[in-house]
C-alpha cells in the first residue's frame, strides 16, 4: 500500500470516520483505575478478534491505523490504553510521568478488558499483537491467565533494559526506590517532548512521526513524558522473571526484531525466544523500534508476516 505520499488525506478520509463510528468505552479495574478502550466490530458478524497491546507512552489514537488495517482484513479489533497513559486514568498528579503502581496490574487489566469483550461477543479465533512494553505485559498475561488466544506476535519486545552497565544501573534504581524517589523521573528523562522528525530512534517514517506529534499537540491530555524510577524498577523485575514466564506460554508466538533497534536491548532476545515452546523469530530489515509505525515498505513487510502467521492453521 502507498499511504505516505498523501497520509493527511488517508487520515481525514479513512481513519477519522473509522474512529468516529466507535466511541471510547471505559471500565474500572484494580484500585478503581479507569481504563479506556475501543472495540471495532465488523458490520457482519465475524469469529476473528485481534487484541492490540500498545507500548509505553502510546495511545488509542496512534494505534488506530493498525486497528484499521486489521479491520480491513476482516477482524474485529480490541485496542486499549494501559493504566497511567493515553485516555486511561493517570496515577500521579503530574500526568506526564510514566508511572505504574504494580506491574501485575497491567496483566490483570488485560484480563479484565479481554474477558469483558469476549463475554459479550463470542470469538472462536482470538489473536494478540503486542509492542515493546506491551509484549512484556502480554507475556505475563499469556502465562498466568486463562485465555482463548490462539497465536501472538511480539513486536520489538521490551525483554531487556538498554544499559551498558546493568549491575550499576540496577543498584542505582534500587537505591532511588529505597530513598522514596519512585515517582521521580529516571535521570536524563523529563516531561513530554515532540519527536524529532529528522533524527530519532523510533521510526524512519517522517509522516507517521509528524502525525504522532500532531496527535499529542491537539490532545495534550494524551501526552506522556519519560519513565519514573518505580516504573523502571518494576519492569526490570518483570524482565528478570521472563526465563520462568516464557516457557509457560503454550501457544505459537512470533517475535519481530527491528534490524536498527536502539530503544530496547536485544542482546538476549534469541536466547529468550528459544525458551518459548512454540517460538518463532523474524528480523525486519531497516526497521527502527516502531516496526508498525515505519515507512510503508517496511511496515507492509511486517504486516504481511503477521497476517500470514495468524492465518496459519
Amino acid at each position: 500500500m502507498n499511504r505516505q505520499t498523501d497520509f493527511s488525506s488517508f487520515v481525514l478520509n479513512k481513519l477519522q470516520p473509522f474512529i468516529e463510528k466507535v466511541p471510547i468505552q471505559y471500565i474500572d479495574s484494580k484500585r478503581n483505575c479507569r481504563l479506556a478502550y475501543r472495540h471495532f466490530r465488523q458490520d457482519l458478524v465475524t469469529d476473528k478478534l485481534v487484541v492490540l497491546v500498545n507500548g509505553r507512552a502510546e495511545n488509542l489514537l496512534k494505534w488506530t491505523e493498525l486497528a484499521y488495517d486489521f479491520y480491513q482484513q476482516g477482524y474485529d479489533v480490541l485496542v486499549f490504553d494501559h493504566r497511567g497513559q493515553g485516555y486511561s486514568q493517570r496515577l500521579l498528579k503530574d500526568r506526564e510521568k510514566g508511572y505504574i503502581d504494580e506491574f501485575r496490574f497491567y496483566a490483570e487489566d488485560m484480563d479484565k478488558l479481554i474477558s469483558t469483550v469476549t463475554t459479550q461477543f463470542s470469538y472462536q479465533h482470538q489473536y494478540l499483537l503486542a509492542h515493546s512494553m506491551g509484549a512484556l505485559v502480554s507475556s505475563y498475561y499469556l502465562a498466568n491467565y486463562d485465555h482463548q488466544i490462539k497465536r501472538a506476535v511480539f513486536s520489538a519486545p521490551f525483554f531487556a533494559v538498554p544499559t551498558d552497565n546493568p549491575m550499576r544501573d540496577e543498584l542505582l534504581v534500587n537505591l532511588m526506590m529505597l530513598l522514596g524517589q519512585g515517582s521521580r523521573y529516571v535521570f536524563g528523562k523529563s516531561a513530554y517532548q515532540p519527536a524529532n522528525l529528522l533524527s530519532n530512534k523510533l521510526s524512519s517514517c517522517k509522516v507517521r512521526m509528524k502525525w504522532m506529534n500532531r496527535i499529542n499537540k491537539l490532545n495534550p491530555e494524551l501526552r506522556l513524558g519519560g519513565p519514573t524510577f518505580r516504573w523502571l524498577h518494576l519492569c526490570w523485575k518483570a524482565i528478570q522473571g521472563l526465563a520462568k514466564i516464557l516457557p509457560r506460554i503454550e501457544i505459537p508466538v512470533l517475535i519481530l526484531q527491528a534490524e536498527q533497534e536502539q530503544i530496547v536491548n536485544n542482546k538476549n532476545l534469541l536466547k529468550l525466544n528459544r525458551t518459548l515452546p512454540q517460538g518463532q523469530h523474524c528480523e525486519i530489515p531497516q526497521a527502527k523500534h516502531e516496526i508498525l509505525f515505519e515507512r510503508d515498505e517496511i511496515r507492509d513487510f511486517a504486516l504481511g508476516k503477521i497476517f500470514t502467521f495468524f492465518e496459519d492453521k
